[in-house]
């Protein structure tokens, strides 16, 4: 426990962007270096993947009704397609990504506060886990292209390129072969990092948003009781006012809590709106390389074993990263779920009233996720929860002066 108390919250965010920022695409938005700044993320993407993405579609250019060359060249160029259109999203949207990140090192978001520390951290250290497993996927994929030509060069076997790729020179001649040899090998591990620390940093503010609805819905169910307050005053005439100074505090932690859901609501929304297309793209890319790798191995006549762990380990990273993305969307669909769903349990005596209690926040709850006022009566009619019994003075106040 004490390990995972020296991590920062929100840490797997910094690593994602120091990433992205080393490698040219988060440039500053003012100062004197900021063109400077420019010229290296031009430099950088020409070397990363515009020289790769030039030969991908030359080679599939000259090599047209080749089905089989075609068939090799398609996964990575695919692949670089897609890494190419997340940085243009990347430096388009800059400026609404760096307020989504603000917005989580914000105190709005608990950033600073020692009593939902536990919940930051356990979702920071979510964040590193799924980076450390995909970025091993695509680190042993790569490396085992890059080392290709060494074994081939032990082996006596024929010079070859690490990616398929039409130059206008004979890349089997010295030195011209080792040159972009090197080049396709440091480039492509760099791209490997790079394009992980993009999909991590997206994955990254959504696992933000499940930690937000963790820590709302440990404030919902904090709230004081309005029952066993109504219960002290009726005991004791002389608690009267600190029945009333409860029901002021609860009527106070509900309204921050509405505003906390409001906050997370246009936060997931403003994520979805950045980043869905390019994540779309990406799915639709990765399930049709998965097929191709396949499809080559089950083409292959001699084995080889850097190759083909490349290509099996390549799959294992196309594969993990539809994962995380469905992994982290289905945790914030779920987190939902238990806002938005009343309890089910019946138990009896203590417990019946915390759940009663609940039930009622949760429809508060299930009012502000919506944009349109008509649902707040839907929700209270008896059609949709006739069963559930809202007697508290404490949120029927509260609703009708937020809804007026």
């Amino acid at each position: 426990m004490k390990e995972r108390e020296t991590i920062a919250p929100n840490f797997h965010l910094r690593v994602s962007l120091t990433i992205i920022r080393f490698l040219g695409t988060w440039p500053p938005a003012t100062g004197n270096f900021r063109l400077l700044y420019l010229l290296y993320t031009a430099c950088s993407f020409i070397f990363i993947l515009g020289i790769l993405l030039a030969a991908e579609i030359a080679n599939v250019l000259a090599n047209w009704g080749d089905m089989s060359k075609l068939v090799a060249v398609a996964t990575l160029l695919m692949t670089n397609s897609t890494h190419a259109s997340k940085v243009v999203v990347l430096l388009r949207r800059q400026a609404r990504i760096q307020a989504l990140l603000d917005i989580a090192n914000s105190p709005a978001f608990s950033r600073y506060d020692k009593v939902h520390e536990d919940l930051l951290i356990s979702y920071t250290w979510k964040g590193l886990f799924h980076h450390a497993v995909y970025q091993s996927f695509g680190g042993i994929a790569v490396l085992c292209w890059g080392f290709t030509p060494i074994a081939d060069l032990v082996a006596g076997r024929s010079r070859q390129l690490p990616m398929e790729g039409w130059y206008p020179y004979n890349t089997t001649a010295t030195p011209a072969f080792e040159i972009t040899a090197a080049h396709q090998g440091i480039a492509i591990i760099i791209a490997c990092f790079h394009n992980v620390a993009m999909d991590t940093l997206m994955t990254g503010l959504i696992t933000v948003a499940c930690s937000q609805l963790a820590i709302l819905e440990r404030n919902i169910i904090s709230i004081n009781n309005e029952e066993r307050i109504h219960e002290v005053q009726n005991n004791n005439d002389k608690n009267e006012l600190l029945a009333v100074e409860g029901r002021a505090l609860s009527y106070q932690l509900l309204k921050r809590c509405a505003v906390h859901n409001n906050m997370i609501f246009h936060f997931t929304n403003e994520i979805q709106d950045i980043f869905s297309t390019v994540i779309f793209f990406q799915f639709l890319s990765n399930c049709v390389i998965i097929c191709l790798i396949a499809f080559n191995v089950s083409q292959m006549k001699v084995y080889i074993p850097a190759v083909l762990i490349g290509m099996l380990t390549y799959m294992c990273c196309m594969t993990y990263q539809i994962f995380i993305f469905c992994w982290h969307g289905n945790e914030l669909h779920l987190h939902r779920q238990v806002q938005t769903q009343p309890s089910n349990r019946d138990d009896k005596g203590s417990s019946s009233v915390y759940f009663e209690r609940r039930q009622g926040h949760v429809i508060i709850f299930k009012y502000f996720c919506a944009d349109n006022a008509d649902v707040l009566f839907d929700f209270y009619s008896p059609s949709r929860f006739g069963c559930l019994k809202i007697n508290s003075p404490i949120i029927s106040d509260f609703v009708a002066i937020y809804f007026l």
